[in-house]
């Protein structure tokens, strides 16, 4: 399998077969985070499908000044953000797309559900940061390089993060009493 700046140069020069294999390296892992957090299958198919086309017109565009996978995180990101945006939208006038955050999670009552259901009500730094770190298991200097931050503001605001979601699980567990 070639290395990512290969398959990369070889579309720059024409090569389709080359953009098809950089797909296939990096689907998978796309298809599983949008999924994990938008947590909505149709949805996440369209926003991975939307990213892919993203980085097929946006590609003459990447620089080689970092990883093409910290480039590809940060339009998944950008495409997930902008589909929470979008909800958020569609919400303030009234459309009711889902039950609480999913209906999977309006269902379960697993507490990593919850805790998700929670993570989502983070600011979106917040929760950008939460979801890189813990449902992608990256370090915060990769953290940082992807939303454009130093790997310290990465840091705090994982930790106020994290108070943030101890505030909203005490909360919720109040509501339930």
């Amino acid at each position: 399998m070639e290395d990512d700046t290969t398959l990369i140069h070889g579309f720059l020069n024409g090569d389709i077969h080359c953009f098809n294999e950089l797909i296939r390296k990096h689907e998978s892992w796309v298809h599983v985070m949008v999924n994990q957090i938008v947590k909505h299958r149709e949805d996440s198919e369209d926003i991975a499908q939307d990213v892919f086309v993203k980085v097929y017109f946006s590609l003459k565009k990447f620089r080689f000044e970092s990883e093409f996978k910290t480039w590809l995180y940060r339009i998944v990101i950008n495409r997930i953000n902008n589909y929470f945006r979008k909800q958020k939208l569609l919400s303030w006038f009234g459309y009711e797309l889902y039950e609480d955050i999913t209906p999977e999670a309006s269902e379960s009552n697993n507490e990593s559900d919850k805790l998700f259901s929670l993570a989502s009500q983070l600011p979106a730094t917040q929760r950008n940061i939460v979801l890189l770190r813990i449902y992608q298991d990256l370090p915060f200097k990769a953290i940082g390089k992807i939303l454009s931050i130093s790997e310290n503001s990465a840091k705090v605001s994982f930790h106020k993060a994290k108070q943030n979601l101890r505030q909203y699980w005490e909360q919720s567990n109040e509501q339930e009493i």
